[in-house]
């Protein structure tokens, strides 16, 4: 016989769930990397007092500070082209790690900042 049918088969256990505080830990993860995409859609590392932001032209400090000074300033047809980025996976094109943050992308900004935001 081939060796591959010699091999047990990959037992996976499909059943098993998340803790309360691992599924949190998941959807504070989602957020963070949203907020940091807006920050990095809004180019608000231009004005960011880190260093670090201007040198990598990212957003590499705490992105909800960023978006609670920098967001009241945005005029709403920014913040739709913004949404729109973020939705692309920002200016990087960066690909979703979870469906979570695939559904947090998609919702509306508003809804996104209503999380733990304020």
């Amino acid at each position: 016989m081939p060796a591959w049918r010699d091999k047990p088969p990959a037992k996976q256990n499909f059943t098993k769930r998340r803790s309360v505080e691992a599924n949190r830990a998941l959807i504070d993860a989602a957020h963070r990397t949203t907020y940091r995409l807006y920050c990095d859609a809004l180019r608000f590392w231009r004005f960011c007092r880190n260093k670090k932001c201007k040198r990598h032209r990212r957003c590499c400090g705490e992105p909800t500070a960023c978006l609670k000074q920098g967001l009241p300033a945005v005029p709403p047809a920014e913040r739709l082209k913004a949404r729109q980025e973020v939705m692309a996976g920002g200016p990087r094109r960066e690909a979703t790690a979870t469906h979570i943050e695939r559904a947090v992308r998609q919702s509306a900004l508003e809804a996104v900042l209503a999380w733990r935001f304020w």
